[in-house]
């Protein structure tokens, strides 16, 4: 397809979009932004891919061997090692406990499962995700890493599973779009009292999960809430050459930011 008919296809997708009147006004113009940022965003992948190289650039996956898709999230942060800054505190703060088990659950192409195995030398990584093209990836960015022989990459995680990871310290990773209400309940599933939980804050409704999950867990963890940090193109200098607006792109990762939750474990 030539870029003519590229952006045409694009003009299209922007039409339709806005024309949805079915849609309130505001949603349309951010489903619109988004196709738009997806667009820049996927003209920018190749030739920053170029200039970086096949590796993640910085952060706390510095050096990982990395693939030139992704499974969900933006590509572009993953490789300059910007994604989720937010995080980068708190995955070190992980990497540093020395954890003997890791269960990420949505996985999606491997880029917490890997690092963390990469980092993590000696704990067990178990990545799950219902989408078979994530699994698919997740297992060969292990393979380019050298780490497939200490993963098990799976499909759907359900409550009932938590009491196989009950060795030693256990890290679960969740970003499941909302459904961590459902799976993570230490009441119906109690091997989630001793374990450390990294998770994902959605909105369902009107409410956020984090109304359900902090309760729940207050007993037994201790709760650290993890707000959204801005991203400074100046940070990568392979952005230098870009103007304003692509770095700003280039570093988009989502629309609504997200915060997250470090829930540690103080019961014994």
């Amino acid at each position: 397809m030539s870029q003519t008919e590229i952006e045409r296809r694009i003009l299209e997708v922007l039409t339709a979009t806005l024309q949805q009147d079915d849609v309130p006004a505001g949603q349309r113009l951010d489903d619109a932004f988004q196709v738009m940022a997806a667009f820049r965003a996927a003209r920018l992948k190749q030739p920053l891919s170029d200039l970086i190289g096949p590796a993640v650039q910085s952060g706390p996956f510095a050096g990982m061997a990395f693939l030139d898709r992704v499974s969900e999230g933006a590509y572009i942060p993953k490789l300059l090692g910007s994604y989720e800054a937010e995080l980068h505190g708190v995955i070190e703060t992980a990497c540093a406990a020395g954890y003997d088990t890791v269960v990420n659950v949505g996985c999606a192409e491997g880029y917490y499962a890997v690092g963390l195995a990469r980092r993590l030398p000696s704990a067990r990584v178990h990545a799950f995700d219902i989408d078979a093209r994530a699994r698919q990836l997740c297992q060969q960015l292990a393979e380019m890493n050298g780490v497939a022989d200490r993963m098990e990459v799976a499909g759907e995680l359900i409550g009932p599973d938590f009491v196989k990871f009950t060795n030693g310290r256990v890290l679960v990773l969740c970003d499941i779009e909302g459904a961590e209400v459902e799976l993570l309940n230490p009441g119906s599933h109690p091997a989630l009292r001793h374990m450390d939980l990294l998770v994902e804050i959605h909105r369902v409704g009107d409410a956020w999960t984090s109304d359900i999950l902090y309760p729940r867990f207050a007993e037994s963890h201790t709760v650290s809430e993890i707000q959204p940090e801005p991203r400074l193109a100046t940070r990568y200098p392979a952005l230098a050459g870009l103007d304003e607006v692509d770095r700003f792109f280039a570093l988009l990762e989502r629309i609504e930011p997200t915060r997250w939750a470090f829930l540690t474990a103080t019961a014994v």
